[in-house]
């Protein structure tokens, strides 16, 4: 039952009748803090003082001072009723709840019936205890009275009278952030919880709860004290009338050391708080006393369900402070929950005093509690708050809008021309190519293969370890690019050939549109930013690279300028479209007209105008509000979206060129050290980088020195091209340009001609130099970055890679050059931003011509030189990119590679030759799972194995067993030997030979020629026991392996069936490569058996056609095989048994890396992911 204020006549606050009701008041300090002095000053303000005083320092070296501070207080004051004064030092008490228990018990004073409790950054108002004590004297339920707090600076805004919560322990104060005491809330009397801070608490009920919760810390302990005193049976009431002005000095973050004791807090925006406040210093420990408090307060069959739902919560809310750009607020989402959760013990010791105290079931505090609804409305609230604080912050003026609004006209309509010629260039171009393409075509070329694969099989196939390399398979990380490429496919619907072609085909127009973003950040000028645009687009190492199918190159290209970009968007170091605000213009014309008066400019010099300054002016500093100077976008102060999405990107360029991960974590380094601010974030952008090439860099540290040879080869197949003089790398040419440039171009001029766009930007970036402060930073900056650019081509050049068509391939220099090239044109642009504006104060002289000459030939040059590569493009052979249209096996054998057999098609080729007499043409061979080679079957860790030895001086690798016994098969297939070929090429899983037709090139053979020595090689085939001719067509000419009868077989007997299988079962004393051998089919799928096989022999062998590794693992019913000898083939000991069988290559650091991968590239993603900015939001 509780007790009601009866409205009768009662003594006013300001009476002067003595308190009869004796008070206490315990104060908590550390030290000498920045608010002791003013909190103990209003205590001894007020109109009814306390009949004792403890002043309780927990600090761990007492400080003389405080007692200084409290007696010279109350000496000050003055009054008649001195109270009793006493400082207790309790060091190490580790809560203010243990400092006032310590404290009580080290007092011997006269015992009182109410403590006030007080923080040292909690001042209450003169008639504070007054009005508490009138609440409680004539209400004896009460056990704890509480008081509306305000906040500390000027102007004071309100910030709780009483506090509730939801059922889930949701804490609301019902009062939205900055709002105005206007006595809105001062009908409020019984309450669920009240805040410490100047409460009024009965001394046995405070001694019968045994004081606040010790594991709570500062945070939550009045509302728990509050909770357990309801259910213990009393009232909790707040008093409006009794005002406190609060700090909230725990809360925000404002107790570190840095703060002096004698600072005054600062509120220059006048929201409440101190401008130094940072609620995210207290998160972590507020969010441990909240779960803290729900184990504690939950119904004890419900904490298994509260502990569990911490846990998964945390893990929720540590995705969504990633999503809101808090890093640290995530960490102490997980780290908060788990500390609370490790400790049962304290958790079972609150419950227990808990429990001892109540009285009342749970379901008394309903009534109080809020519901739903009320958290609901609560938030819709304080969301249509901070829109309507956003509406009313200060907008530009009409005029300003104005100005912004053409500035936004221009950047729109320059964006829209770079598009337009762009694609213009790409479509006629290209154009060819586009058509064959959107017939369904796969395109094709020196360094690219066509790409077939879903998206299963591509993530398959970057993410098993296993490379398909030449058909028989090989243990080995897969190119990066492949993991790169699995965004894109999905985005393309889920055909990795159609995201190919989008990526090369629209290279031209992707890299433009990233230089166009990347320029934004040095210069706002329009005219320069089309100028980079189209100067990368144009860049000799993409137009190469796009030629010769080099999608990795193509790609790092692409993704340069977005690494750029987030880099320094990261550091806050971008431009924004800024207008200079009416208010200044103002000013700095009087400026301009009283320099007029008084100097006249020198011919060549500049004419910045100097502030004012007057001599009667005083010397003080203006209360007046600032004006800004420029008004339009806010200043940049950094963003950790950036530099996520910085680090997307510069892993797309390190997937793509895996040679540029060493110089991008140099050229990182280097832009930390020209950063103004947030150098921490660039630490970020290489982590997905690392990761994502994690696989590689381990095999390439187990290679030891020849581990460089796997960093600085390209994804794709190995392409031997001659790389350029250094003076071409200089400017940007990697290898022989002679292809870019048109037959009609003179021959004088034909060498200098792709060298004239490099040249350009050389020049351009060398004039940057002269920029002074603050542009020369960055400007050298650039410059080391081209130089690092430069340098890291010199030594890929240097590096054999592999061996292509029997020639060694040395590392190509695109890629790093393109990292140079982004270098020089980001000096370049730098040099060129606001040139309108420096030459304008300068008077006319020889600077304006020598801009103008550079301005037209930086627009001639590079129009030129797209325009020649667009003709030569589209009539020349400036892109030697292919499109396949026809398949390359035929059906027939697409039919058995897609059966459950998983055969294979041996790809029987010529290369013709115009002197068959010196030597014969030379035959070659494929086996292929799929329609002709595939993108997914080729990585640099398989292509490097091609050499070995020294790195500068390797030796081409021998072949092992597997190729050598294909190699002389093919030999006997060509030769037309003798015997029959199906029982060895079925224990290759061959069901089919092909021999394709002749390629469009022949290299200067005949036409004639060529034909005569395929179709001999195809009756050398025919004539080839053990093979069946099914088909000829465009594909080339097919034959089915079948067996042939025996010689001594008799009448009527036919031949022994081959299985053609990629699994097979023989038995142990069967060769695997006779035909006549009993083998039996297992099927299979993606180098996988899942399947059920019967009982059979006991020496009976499983055997792969694929290279034996130790991480291939079969199972028989969940029984591990024994792997035996079977040559180079993978063989278990199967034995009698019959069950489920499973088979699978299975790479023990795959699900390591697949983890960590996962977990990064979700944290990368939920950081770049762009949000609304909520200034001055608590956390």
């Amino acid at each position: 039952m509780t007790d009601t204020l009866l409205p009768v006549d009662l003594l006013t606050a300001t009476s002067p009748t003595p308190v009869t009701t004796p008070v206490c008041a315990v104060v908590v300090t550390r030290g000498r803090t920045p608010y002791l002095a003013a909190t103990v000053a209003a205590l001894a303000a007020q109109t009814r003082r306390p009949v004792r005083v403890l002043l309780v320092d927990v600090s761990d070296t007492g400080d003389e001072v405080v007692e200084h501070v409290l007696h010279s207080a109350f000496t000050a004051a003055g009054g008649t009723s001195m109270p009793a004064l006493r400082v207790v030092r309790t060091p190490g008490a580790r809560t203010f709840g243990h400092a006032v228990r310590r404290a009580l018990e080290a007092d011997d004073g006269l015992a009182t019936t109410w403590l006030w409790l007080l923080h040292d950054d909690s001042a209450p108002a003169p008639s504070a205890l007054a009005e508490l004590v009138r609440a409680v004297s004539h209400a004896p339920s009460v056990a704890v009275a509480g008081v509306k707090q305000r906040t500390w600076t000027d102007p004071e805004r309100l910030l709780e009278v009483g506090v509730r919560s939801s059922r889930s322990g949701r804490r609301m104060t019902d009062v939205e952030p900055g709002e105005l005491d206007q006595g809105q809330h001062d009908g409020r009397e019984d309450v669920l919880g009240v805040g410490i801070a100047g409460a009024l608490v009965r001394r046995d009920v405070w001694t019968d709860l045994d004081g606040t919760d010790p594991l709570l810390g500062p945070f939550g302990d009045g509302f728990d004290l509050s909770r357990r005193a309801r259910l213990a049976g009393h009232r909790v009431i707040v008093v409006p009338s009794a005002v406190v002005r609060h700090a909230q000095a725990g809360y925000l973050g404002l107790r570190s050391d840095a703060i002096e004791p004698g600072s005054r807090p600062v509120d220059r925006d006048g929201d409440g708080e101190d401008d130094r406040a940072d609620p995210r210093r207290s998160f972590a420990a507020r969010r441990r006393a909240l779960v803290h408090s729900r184990l504690v307060s939950a119904p004890l069959p419900l904490v298994p369900l509260v502990a569990l739902a911490a846990l998964l919560g945390a893990v929720l809310r540590f995705f969504g402070q990633l999503a809101a750009k808090q890093p640290g607020l995530a960490v102490d989402e997980v780290r908060a929950a788990l500390v609370a959760l490790c400790r049962p013990d304290g958790v079972v010791r609150s419950r227990l005093h808990a429990t001892r105290s109540r009285r009342l079931p749970r379901r008394a505090l309903r009534p109080l509690q809020a519901g739903w609804r009320d958290v609901w409305s609560q938030a819709r609230d304080r969301r249509l708050a901070r829109a309507e604080a956003r509406r009313v912050t200060q907008a530009p003026s009409e005029l300003e809008l104005r100005e912004l609004a053409a500035i936004a006209t221009r950047r729109r309509v320059a964006l829209a021309v770079v598009v337009t010629l762009l694609v213009a260039v790409a479509g006629v171009g290209l154009g060819p190519l586009v058509a064959s393409v959107s017939g369904g075509a796969s395109l094709v070329g020196a360094a690219l293969l066509p790409s077939a694969a879903g998206v299963g099989e591509l993530w398959s196939a970057a993410t098993s370890g296993w490379v398909v390399a030449d058909g028989l398979g090989g243990p080995g990380p897969a190119d990066a690019l492949l993991s790169a490429l699995t965004v894109p496919t999905v985005l393309a619907g889920g055909s990795s050939s159609t995201a190919v072609a989008l990526l090369l085909l629209g290279s031209v127009v992707l890299a433009g549109l990233g230089a166009w973003a990347a320029a934004g950040a040095a210069t706002r000028s329009v005219g320069v930013r089309v100028w980079a645009a189209i100067v990368w687009a144009g860049a000799p190492a993409l137009l190469l690279a796009l030629s010769d199918g080099r999608l990795g190159a193509v790609v790092a290209h692409v993704a340069l300028p977005w690494v750029a970009l987030g880099l320094v968007r990261a550091v806050g170091a971008q431009r924004v479209d800024q207008v200079l605000s009416g208010v200044a213009t103002a000013r700095r014309a009087e400026d301009d007209i009283d320099q007029a008066d008084t100097e006249t400019p020198v011919r060549g010099t500049p004419t910045v105008p100097t502030p004012r300054v007057s001599g009667d002016a005083p010397a003080t500093t203006s209360t007046d509000p600032v004006v800004p100077e420029r008004v339009g976008a806010a200043d940049p102060t950094g963003s950790i979206a950036a530099a996520a999405a910085a680090s997307i990107a510069f892993a797309f360029t390190v997937a793509g060129a895996p040679g540029l991960l060493v110089p991008g974590l140099l050229a990182l380094c280097i832009v930390a050290l020209c950063a103004p601010r947030r150098r921490g974030r660039l630490l970020l952008v290489a982590v997905p980088a690392l990761v994502l090439l994690g696989p590689t860099l381990v095999e390439a540290v187990g290679r030891g020195l020849a581990g460089w040879r796997l960093l600085v080869t390209d994804p794709g197949l190995p392409s031997a091209s001659p790389a350029a003089d250094p003076l071409s790398r200089l400017l940007g040419v990697p290898t022989d340009p002679s292809s870019l440039v048109p037959e009609s171009v003179p021959a004088t001029i034909a060498a200098a001609w792709p060298l004239a766009l490099g040249a350009l930007v050389l020049v351009l970036a060398v004039l940057a130099l002269l920029r002074g402060a603050p542009v020369a930073p960055a400007v050298r900056g650039a410059w080391l970055v081209a130089v690092l650019g430069v340098a890291t081509a010199t030594v890929v050049v240097a590096i054999p890679v592999a061996v292509s068509d029997g020639t060694v391939a040395y590392g190509w220099a695109g890629p790093p050059l393109s990292l140079a090239g982004v270098g020089l044109l980001a000096a370049a642009v730098l040099g060129a931003d606001r040139l309108r504006e420096r030459l304008a104060a300068y008077t006319f002289g020889w600077r304006q011509p020598v801009v103008v000459l550079l301005t037209v030939v930086a627009v001639v040059v590079p129009a030129v030189w797209i325009g020649s590569w667009t003709w030569q493009a589209r009539s020349g052979d400036a892109v030697a990119l292919r499109a396949v249209e026809r398949a390359i096996v035929p059906a027939v054998g697409q039919q058995a590679q897609a059966s459950a057999l998983s055969s294979r098609v041996l790809a029987v080729s010529i290369e013709p030759t115009d002197n068959p007499g010196a030597g014969g043409s030379t035959v070659t061979w494929q086996l292929m799972r799929a329609d002709g080679p595939q993108l997914v079957d080729q990585a640099a860790a398989e292509t490097t194995r091609t050499l070995e030895g020294d790195l500068l001086e390797p030796d081409v690798t021998a072949d092992d067993a597997a190729t050598r016994e294909v190699d002389e098969l093919v030999a006997r297939l060509a030769s037309a030997a003798t015997g029959d070929v199906a029982g060895e090429l079925a224990a290759l899983a061959v069901a089919d030979v092909v021999v394709p037709p002749l390629p469009d090139d022949l290299a200067g053979v005949p036409p004639q020629v060529a034909e005569a020595q395929r179709e001999e090689l195809v009756s050398r085939l025919d004539s080839t026991a053990g093979l069946e001719r099914v088909t000829q067509n465009a594909t080339g000419t097919l034959w089915r392996v079948q067996a042939t009868t025996s010689l001594d077989a008799t009448a009527g007997s036919v031949a022994p069936t081959v299985v053609p299988a990629w699994a097979r079962t023989l038995p142990a004393t069967s060769e695997v490569t006779d035909p006549a051998a009993a083998a039996v089919a297992v099927p299979s799928a993606d180098r996988t058996v899942d399947t059920v096989v019967p009982a059979g022999d006991a020496d009976r062998l499983l055997v792969l056609a694929e290279r034996g590794d130790a991480h291939w693992h079969a199972s028989l019913d969940g029984r591990s095989l024994r792997s035996v000898d079977g040559g180079w083939r993978q063989t278990f000991a199967l034995g009698a048994g019959s069950g489920e069988l499973v088979v699978r290559y299975d790479d023990p650091d795959r699900g390591l890396w697949l983890w960590l991968q996962g977990l990064v590239a979700l944290v990368t993603i939920l950081l770049a992911v762009p949000v609304r900015r909520r200034r001055g939001v608590r956390t």
